[in-house]
């Protein structure tokens, strides 16, 4: 087969993987309120199904990097379809909603093993005129999921096949999978860096407990009325990182294997990328609350609770898809995207606030919020592994996807947070505007990271490293 051809058809099945880690967030979304008439489960175990999935994937998503740097891509993105696919029919015959957290949970490890080798691959395989291309491609898959999320979402919600009713969106994986497994195995390269070294396995222990100090008192603050060891717990969270780091340093200067070189997190243009990638993912709270507020408040149905959010995912799948036809600079793409996104969730927010039902101008404010997104992704991903040499392209992707989710996870709890703690004091749609309009303010943080960004650029040469 031809090599162009071949490396772009591994690109495919690769996209297509990869598309399995947003699906799975955007889809359970749509199905908590099933979830939580078939298990009679609480809003704090609706948010660990939802949570757990993306802390299990940030966790572990540099590790899924590395593993890709040292035995293959190919072999570990084999191996992480292989383990969300076990993963996806557990889930799918969970007896309790605790077995269905836990499941979640593996889910979250296959899912960690996806995204870098993608992210990894594209740095290795092709030039930098192709990366552009490729990058948006891959970018797509994000608008692409929220879209088929919704919709699969709401249509198998809906089915009700041999009595399946929300097991569906997890069976629903299983034919990708092997479909990738399949399409993966006969049309990509094992590729890997020659240097072998071994993982960082107590930097990998220490990134989950500190992750999971952070965001589970978040969760759970509520439950407990804010307790004061609520609070202890999530400082103590902040210490842990701070020791996780400290770590790193050391590991790296007795030459020993890190999980995140410490370098890379001293590049200040690539950390800003990070900042910036991380802020706008708290768009992750619009599909907690937006499902949630449609279902239980206006009680629509899964179909037409699908189609609400079409606007906003039509135009995240167009955006990444539209910025490589923009000759514009990254700064300026950048700013146009964040805006869209502050316009179009304040204006979301107050039609809500007015109106309760969605209407035509809902569905505006949406697509120019989606719009925004589907901007500033592709452009913050480019930028960001464009400052990285290719030897640490697996440890650079990982962070990339590492902030991505931890972006969505913050976000989606302190969002979903605000919203159901809202709801106690509010009617529905005062607390659905709040959280909307807070995911707008956040975006604020963005510009000026973007403008610091763009100030060091002007100072002094960005090189790789």
């Amino acid at each position: 087969m031809n090599i162009f051809l071949k490396r772009w058809q591994a690109l495919g099945y690769l996209t297509a993987g990869a598309f399995l880690s947003p699906l799975d967030y955007f889809i359970v979304n749509m199905a908590l309120p099933s979830i939580k008439k078939a298990f009679h489960a609480s809003d704090h175990q609706l948010q660990m199904v939802v949570a757990i999935y993306g802390l299990t994937y940030a966790a572990l998503v540099v590790c899924g990097g590395r593993l890709g740097d040292l035995y293959g891509r190919k072999k570990i993105f084999i191996l992480g379809l292989y383990i969300f696919l076990l993963a996806s029919l557990a889930c799918a015959f969970s007896p309790d909603i605790r077995f269905l957290i836990i499941s979640r949970l593996f889910q979250g490890v296959g899912a960690s093993f996806l995204a870098p080798q993608v992210l990894a691959s594209i740095r290795v395989l092709f030039t930098g005129n192709e990366q552009p291309k490729a990058v948006s491609i891959f970018s797509s898959v994000f608008g692409l999921a929220s879209v088929a999320g919704q919709l699969l979402g709401g249509f198998l919600l809906n089915l009700h096949w041999r009595e399946f009713s929300w097991e569906l969106v997890f069976l629903v994986n299983v034919p990708i999978t092997l479909i990738c497994i399949i399409g993966t195995h006969f049309s990509m390269d094992n590729n890997r860096e020659e240097k072998k070294q071994s993982i960082d396995f107590v930097g990998a222990l220490l990134m989950i407990a500190s992750l999971l100090m952070l965001i589970c008192p978040v969760i759970f603050g509520r439950k407990y009325h804010w307790a004061w060891w609520i609070f202890a717990i999530l400082l103590s969270g902040l210490v842990m990182l701070v020791i996780f780091y400290q770590y790193e340093v050391k590991s790296l200067g007795k030459n020993r294997a890190v999980l995140i070189d410490p370098i890379l997190l001293q590049h200040q243009p690539f950390v800003l990328c990070l900042l910036i990638i991380f802020f706008y993912n708290f768009t992750a709270g619009l599909f907690i609350c937006y499902p949630y507020y449609l279902q239980q408040f206006l009680h629509s149905n899964p179909v037409e609770t699908g189609l609400a959010i079409i606007p906003y995912g039509a135009a995240f799948f167009l955006g990444p898809l539209i910025v490589p036809r923009i000759k514009l600079s990254p700064y300026t793409m950048t700013n146009i995207g964040l805006v869209l996104l502050i316009a179009g969730f304040s204006l979301t927010s107050i039609f809500i606030y007015l109106q309760e039902k969605p209407s035509l101008g809902t569905d505006i404010s949406l697509f120019l919020a989606g719009l925004g997104h589907g901007i500033v992704m592709p452009v913050m991903m480019r930028q960001a592994i464009s400052l990285i040499s290719k030897e640490k392209a697996g440890q650079a992707s990982g962070l990339i996807s590492i902030s991505i989710q931890i972006g969505s996870v913050t976000g989606g709890t302190i969002i979903g947070t605000i919203f159901f703690g809202s709801i106690e004091l509010w009617a529905f749609p005062k607390a659905f505007a709040l959280a909307i309009f807070i995911i707008a303010a956040v975006q604020i943080i963005g510009i000026f990271l973007n403008y610091t960004l763009h100030k060091n650029n002007k100072l002094k040469q960005t090189t790789s490293i």
